[in-house]
């Protein structure tokens, strides 16, 4: 499954308080490669998502995704039929436009200069652009924060743009939709919580009072407008406004799924939208013990969390693991709850007995089942981390959801608040029909 994880936004990130210090989301991200999910990147999360910087500043996350190419998609707007470079700098195309904010540099200016000289040499190997007497070498000093980051940028366009194997892809829509066609539609859907309702009908209401027409599908220039103006609700209008933001490029690049996470004060808008294949939520306190039925430990999760991405390599690509991973993919991508189910606990317990021992520390994260009811079709699984154990680690759920059930019908409200109330308290539980 092709799942856009919402949460690797360089704007998500700065508004949910992510520090590099915390190290949950690469977790997250290691057991979506061990459960053989694909994680498709945009063309502004190549260049501005200080996760992606994180990783690809580490030789060991790029020993991994050169032997498992498959884990990382790249897809953006380019015209179908270009080439790897002209398909992945297409990111570095819009940070030249005017007005353009980033979300990891303080100002745009390092990502500027960047995209200016890798567009200019038409390659963005790291060590010719940033070699003694060049530009980018002249003004950022070896070993300097800036220009570590930026390098990293450099290697991740490198590896999309150069390694053989990669996925590439360009987006089908022919007219993508703005973040603010999707509130818009939120808004209109019948039975929405009011605790939704609420920051979506300000924020379209801000839009239409303070921002033409031609102006509202550019999230940068509703921000600028809000932080020069500093209105009531300003940071739940943000919010919200990045909520929709990663919807509307969700269903540009034409995901299977997405991973909408939680922000404060936000409508939560990716729950109304598509499939949330793989929905995540912050943790609201301590999260209870695992559901039996996966025979993996809070031990065994938190020996994940110390392996290294090569390590991860290692397991992804052996025999057994392949063979369930494969059975599992299977039974989501033909929507069997009860075949993904079964299929998911025999890769867990497989992936298991590849795990090293003596994996109990301070990353306590707990595994629990989890099934919605309804009718329709709905197992999944969920990571969750106390508050007892000091980790700023969301609750992470995979689960199986029809379109259906985030799409029509009036009680969609009670389904989302189900969703919502359960992954808010750190752990899914089986449910029965309503």
């Amino acid at each position: 499954m092709e799942i856009y994880a919402y949460w690797l936004d360089g704007d998500h990130l700065r508004l949910s308080g992510w520090v590099p210090q915390d190290e949950s989301l690469s977790v997250m991200l290691k057991i979506q490669a061990m459960l053989g999910h694909t994680v498709v990147l945009s063309d502004i999360q190549l260049i501005d998502s200080p996760v992606v910087q994180t990783l690809f500043a580490s030789e060991d996350f790029r020993a991994f995704v050169r032997g498992c190419p498959g884990f990382l998609r790249c897809t953006t707007g380019a015209p179908a039929g270009s080439d790897p470079f002209t398909l992945v700098t297409t990111g570095l195309h819009r940070a030249l436009e005017p007005g353009w904010l980033s979300s990891s540099f303080d100002s745009p200016e390092p990502l500027t200069r960047l995209s200016q000289a890798v567009l200019e040499r038409g390659d963005a190997n790291p060590g010719p652009l940033f070699a003694r007497g060049t530009e980018l070498g002249r003004r950022y000093e070896e070993g300097g924060a800036t220009r570590h980051r930026l390098q990293a940028v450099a290697w991740t366009l490198h590896h999309f743009s150069r390694e053989a194997g990669v996925p590439l892809g360009t987006s089908a829509v022919a007219r993508p939709s703005s973040y603010c066609d999707v509130l818009r539609e939120v808004a209109e859907l019948p039975g929405l919580p009011s605790r939704d309702y609420a920051p979506v009908a300000r924020t379209l209401q801000y839009l239409e009072t303070h921002l033409g027409e031609a102006d509202r599908h550019r999230r940068s220039l509703l921000i600028a407008h809000l932080d020069a103006t500093d209105p009531p609700h300003r940071a739940a209008m943000r919010n919200t406004a990045t909520q929709a933001w990663n919807a509307a490029v969700q269903r540009t690049l034409g995901t299977d799924g997405a991973s909408p996470r939680s922000l404060p004060e936000a409508a939560d808008v990716g729950l109304y939208l598509g499939r949330p294949t793989d929905a995540l939520f912050e943790s609201a306190g301590p999260v209870p013990a695992p559901s039996a039925g996966h025979g993996l430990t809070s031990a065994d999760l938190a020996a994940v969390g110390t392996l290294g991405w090569q390590d991860i390599g290692k397991i992804h690509q052996d025999d057994a693991v392949a063979h369930r991973r494969d059975g599992f993919q299977q039974a989501l991508r033909v929507g069997d709850a009860a075949a993904a189910d079964d299929a998911l606990a025999a890769l867990l317990r497989t992936v298991k007995g590849r795990l090293p021992a003596g994996g109990a520390g301070p990353r306590q994260l707990l595994w629990a089942a989890a099934e919605a009811g309804l009718g329709l079709a709905g197992s999944g699984l969920a990571l969750g981390a106390g508050e007892a154990v000091g980790m700023a680690a969301p609750a992470l759920a995979f689960g199986l959801a029809a379109e259906r059930l985030l799409r029509g019908g009036r009680r969609r409200s009670h389904i989302v608040n189900t969703l919502m109330k359960a992954g808010r308290g750190g752990a899914w539980v089986r449910r029965g029909g309503a």
